[in-house]
């Protein structure tokens, strides 16, 4: 027994020794690894600077505001969005989708585990054992990581989609609320002011100088505006519970107030530059784009999936005959199966991923398209109806009013009068709200602020079938491929320009600039506030936290 016992330990170094080499590069290669994927710090890198806004601090069920948001004195648009991004739960969930995503790049780096076999002697049996090395999974290990690194690209740019998504609904909600205050805020003075007709309509009954139809005339529209006016207060109550949804402070018993300011009309680039800008940038292509290479990388690997081969150390010792120890190697014969209808399926999936990618380009190039001529449409209608019919009509109101409390006209044209004021303050209310909602439409579908940003700051084009692989670079380098930014101050402190560091788009953007800042200064005095309050706007899309 001591020379069998001595034999099987001889054996079993030297099994160690021919196995510890393979086993440690193997256990080295297949650990996990990240390889550089985007993360949250991405996501919010990237939702920063298309609208200034980023994701919160990774909460479950707590309400955060953010410290430069008081919502106590009014909400802005700007609040709002900044107080959905951290704690709107239906976000917050698909960001999760990220987490899992890397897990599965984790998974993917991950190398099957060893196997070890053993038979117990017995009788004249020896003792044998053999220990199988998965090499097959190490060569395919690098595909797969490839594959699904992209995918990990593809969900974090589909987050960002989905945060640009968000930022939209909250604007047009708050754009809804602020419609429904300022119609039941019209709402009540529309019955303040029936409210004084019917008071100086009875006076003028009592006089003897109407007739009693006008007076009762005039009690019933009074009546009829309270009722309108208790009714839009609900409408009010409705707008602001489906922003405090959006916004994730349903649980709120405080009131919110819109603050809104006046519509400006933007300068926007051309329609074709925007199409342009947006067919380059959008998130959700570079999502497709992505995903066509993670397709290509699964097709690819499917060709090689039924690929096993395992190095083998066998020894026996004991027993009748003598120890020993050799290696060996094991395969599969691919004479039946050879993952064919893994390799028709992947295929299809290339397919599939790459008509997917070019029904969200043509997706993109018509949202532009309709939300840009809405978008006009939605100006061109407010600055014909504050500068052409409100005008007339407010005077109209007032010379009616005056003829009536001195006798010459009667109640019903003052009625008529005040009735069509009131339609087309509505009317103008009702497109101020248009306005906003087109913009909030405008600025989703191209992929950023336009307010905020210069146009012609975009990424790199999207090419479905090239190799993406850059666009996971580590946090080091930047969205676009790697290449270093540069950021260029201003005197005071802020950033004319943040972005790539190629002297061509360095130049291009301070020309244009430049080009802005003159057109400024031939139009108006800088010293005036007006000119101030001129460069300020424009200046508030260089910023950069």
């Amino acid at each position: 027994m001591g020379d069998q016992a001595r034999d099987s330990g001889v054996a079993m170094r030297a099994a160690l020794r021919v196995a510890a080499p393979i086993i440690l590069m193997i256990a080295t290669t297949g650990c996990a690894v990240n390889r550089g994927a985007p993360g949250r710090p991405q996501v919010d890198a990237q939702l920063v600077s298309r609208v200034q806004h980023g994701i919160g601090p990774n909460t479950c069920g707590e309400e955060v505001i953010p410290s430069d948001v008081n919502i106590s004195d009014g909400v802005s648009p700007d609040e709002a969005v900044a107080v959905a991004l951290w704690n709107n739960s239906a976000f917050n969930a698909t960001l999760a989708q990220l987490g899992i995503a890397r897990g599965d790049l984790i998974q993917a780096g991950l190398l099957r585990n060893p196997q070890f076999q053993i038979f117990l002697p017995g009788g004249t049996k020896q003792l044998e054992w053999a220990l199988f090395l998965p090499v097959d999974a190490l060569l395919l290990r690098e595909t797969r990581l490839d594959m699904t690194e992209r995918e990990v690209c593809r969900v974090a740019r589909q987050l960002v989609q989905n945060g640009l998504d968000l930022v939209r609904d909250v604007r047009v909600a708050h754009a809804d609320l602020a419609f429904a205050a300022d119609r039941a805020s019209l709402a009540d003075e529309a019955v303040q002011l029936r409210r004084m007709i019917a008071d100086l309509t009875q006076k003028q009954l009592n006089a003897g100088d109407i007739s009693e139809l006008e007076a009762i005339t005039a009690e019933i529209s009074l009546k009829q505006s309270e009722a309108d006016a208790a009714a839009l207060r609900h409408v009010v109550d409705q707008a602001e519970a489906r922003l405090k949804q959006l916004m994730g402070l349903g649980r709120m018993p405080d009131r919110l107030t819109p603050i809104v300011d006046d519509p400006v009309a933007r300068m926007l680039p051309e329609l074709d530059a925007l199409i342009s800008e947006a067919t380059t940038s959008r998130p959700d292509l570079h999502a497709a784009s992505l995903a066509v290479a993670a397709a290509q990388r699964r097709a690819e690997l499917a060709r090689k999936q039924w690929f096993r081969f395992d190095l083998v150390g066998d020894a026996n010792s004991g027993g009748a005959g003598p120890s020993n120890f050799g290696p060996g190697f094991r395969f599969d014969i691919p004479i039946f199966d050879r993952n064919q209808g893994g390799v028709h399926s992947a295929d299809w999936t290339i397919y599939q991923a790459t008509q997917n990618y070019n029904a969200v380009r043509d997706q993109i190039i018509a949202d532009v398209q309709t939300s840009y001529s809405q978008y006009q449409q939605a100006n061109d209608n407010l600055t014909q109806l504050q500068s052409n019919v409100l005008t007339s009509l407010e005077e109209a109101v007032r010379l009616a009013g005056k003829a009536f409390s001195d006798g010459g006209t009667s109640y019903f044209l003052v009625l008529q009068t005040t009735t069509q004021y009131l339609d087309a303050r509505v009317q103008e209310i009702q497109l101020t709200a248009d306005y906003r909602r087109t913009a909030a439409n405008l600025d989703r579908s191209v992929g950023r602020n336009l307010t905020w940003e210069l146009p012609g700051m975009t990424e790199n084009e999207v090419v479905p079938n090239a190799d993406l692989a850059a666009q996971a670079e580590s946090t080091n380098h930047s969205e676009n491929g790697g290449e270093p930014n540069v950021v260029i101050l201003s005197g005071d402190g802020s950033a004319l320009f943040s972005g790539s560091g190629d002297p061509e788009k360095v130049g291009r953007t301070l020309r244009r600039i430049a080009d802005q800042l003159e057109s400024i200064d031939r139009k108006r005095d800088t010293d005036h506030p007006a000119g101030q309050d001129a460069i300020r706007t424009l200046t508030a899309g260089w910023r950069q936290e």
